[in-house]
């Protein structure tokens, strides 16, 4: 949308082109018969006249002119926006406070994780190889922790506070259904705010069952939009639970792990912890941060450009066709 610096010259376009009509009409005679006025009376008979083609065609020229001069004193100009980076040392080391990757943990904990797996019941391996892996990764990560069933049993939201998030972890128990789409939901909406800076952010999901609501599958698209990868891992050996989980991964740039054993367990959550230590490795030497910006862009001078090529073939018209200068 076209906007206006200085919108009351604008009133001056009227008065400007009546003026222009007036002289090209009035003072062409003026100027043309007195041009010729010491001359043979029968020189202005002898004399051809411009064609009125012509006439009207600097007419037209004049009046362009000065429309085009008023809207250059008009200062017109369009809002534009920019993304620019920000490069300045003070602010990459505010940003570097702020821009720590974010890992949340989405846990299963419905009444199938009470049930034994190779080294003790799923629930407890779960909850000690998760404190494990909070304890393990880099400082400079934040985390946040979901325990699910058929509802949202458990939510801590984003912290730098690791303690927070253990003494959750450590009551946990098992009991109820399960449903993917609370917990996706609700982790995607904690790491949605980092991805608006371009912050890495992950999300590792832990579960043993199916999920008795297949439509979460819509919400996978909006990971993979953000590009927020979800590391899903399948406590079993179950087909049909890899085969979900698998799907979840690939849908969103994650990988798939399988547990069927505490020890297995523990090997994919500590490769999961080198996986998030390389993130926030990345994150402190990349650092950066891009802001959107408006600005005013002027096209006054090309409105003047325009108006000085009109007036050099309003000069052309006047001066080689009808020997006149206005």
């Amino acid at each position: 949308m076209i906007n206006f610096e200085n919108p009351y010259a604008l009133v001056l376009v009227l008065p400007a082109v009546l003026i222009a009509v007036y002289l090209h009409f009035k003072g062409y005679r003026k100027i043309y018969l007195n041009m010729f006025s010491y001359y043979n009376p029968l020189i202005k008979i002898i004399k051809k006249s411009p064609g009125k083609d012509k006439r009207l065609s600097t007419l037209l020229l004049k009046i362009l002119l000065v429309v085009l001069i008023v809207l250059s004193l008009a200062k017109p100009y369009v809002v534009v926006e920019k993304i620019i980076e920000i490069s300045a040392k003070t602010e990459l080391e505010e940003l570097y406070i702020a821009a720590k990757p974010a890992v949340v943990i989405a846990i299963d904990v419905s009444g199938s994780m009470a049930d034994t797996i190779s080294g003790g019941r799923k629930i407890e391996v779960a909850k000690t190889v998760v404190e494990s892996f909070i304890k393990k990764i880099p400082m400079n990560v934040d985390v946040g922790l979901i325990a699910f069933s058929g509802h949202i049993v458990e939510s801590v939201p984003v912290t730098s506070d690791r303690e927070q998030v253990l003494k959750v972890v450590r009551r946990l128990r098992a009991e109820g259904g399960t449903m993917y789409t609370y917990p996706l939901t609700s982790a995607l909406s904690a790491l949605r705010p980092y991805r608006a800076f371009n912050i890495s952010a992950i999300l590792i999901f832990v579960t043993d069952g199916l999920p008795a609501d297949l439509e979460y599958r819509k919400i996978l698209e909006k990971y993979a939009k953000l590009k927020i990868p979800i590391y899903t891992i399948f406590i079993g050996s179950q087909e049909s639970g890899i085969k979900e989980t698998k799907l979840i991964a690939e849908k969103t740039g994650g990988k798939q792990y399988t547990a069927d054993s505490a020890e297995k367990l523990l090997e994919v959550f500590n490769e999961l912890a080198n996986t998030v230590s390389k993130i926030a490795i990345k994150a402190k030497t990349e650092v950066k941060l891009t802001k959107r910006i408006t600005e005013k862009k002027y096209f006054s001078l090309h409105l003047l450009l325009l108006s000085a090529a009109v007036y050099l073939l309003l000069c052309y018209f006047k001066y080689f066709k009808t020997r006149l200068t206005f």
